[in-house]
């Protein structure tokens, strides 16, 4: 009887053992925590070569992501994508950009709703969706145009890889951040803020935000928890 009792124990802790470990390895568990992470899903357009992606995170994102945490003490978690239309190939060459960036924007809601169909993320108001392309809106860097957009606040942004600091300038949007409150700071060159609206090819980038941008961004931040 003992004998029998300590075998239906053994085997009790077993299967609860299997049942525990399946539940910890479950493949559909969506990528996310209970703290509702900023999450930054990074899309290269099909027309960005290979060439360029390698450093783009380096050059281009980067810069941000470190300004971005130092303002608000919070990490912003980088996803890059690719090869997946409709998004990848999206006509983003407009001269009418207010209704291409509404397709746009339409496009990010249904990004974020099938990768959480598809058991990767949940949907968050702290994500944002940025298209990463290799050329102007319209226009070009030399003859002047637009580079960027991005709604303020919100989760929709599209950057050009032209200028180290346009995805941080349209992410910086996102975040409530705002031409105005940009600055040229002086340190023995001048160099200008993320946010600053048209580059002037004398001075650098400074890869920061203005004082008082970064008072707006840690402010719009702090609303959303």
């Amino acid at each position: 009887m003992h004998a029998l009792l300590k075998a239906l124990l053994t085997l009790a802790a077993t299967l609860s053992i299997n049942i525990s470990a399946h539940a910890l390895n479950n493949d559909n568990t969506l990528n996310d925590d209970p703290l509702n992470q900023i999450r930054l899903f990074a899309i290269f357009h099909d027309d960005v070569p290979e060439s360029k992606r390698s450093s783009t995170y380096a050059d281009h994102i980067h810069p941000f992501v470190v300004e971005f945490e130092r303002i608000t003490g919070r990490k912003i978690y980088v996803v890059f994508d690719r090869n997946r239309p409709p998004y990848t190939n999206f006509n983003y060459k407009s001269d009418d950009h207010n209704k291409m960036f509404e397709e746009w924007e339409k496009l990010t809601t249904a990004y974020k709703k099938e990768r959480h169909e598809n058991s990767e993320f949940f949907v968050s108001r702290n994500d944002r969706i940025l298209l990463i392309t290799n050329d102007f809106i319209n226009g070009s860097p030399l003859l002047g145009g637009m580079g960027g957009l991005a709604t303020q606040p919100g989760y929709s942004a599209i950057a050009a890889l032209e200028g180290r600091q346009a995805i941080g300038h349209e992410l910086g949007h996102t975040f409530n951040a705002s031409h105005d409150d940009s600055e040229v700071i002086y340190n023995g060159w001048w160099c200008e803020t993320f946010m600053f609206p048209t580059a002037f090819l004398l001075r650098s980038n400074c890869y920061v935000f203005s004082e008082k941008n970064k008072k707006r961004i840690k402010a719009y931040v702090d609303s959303l928890y």
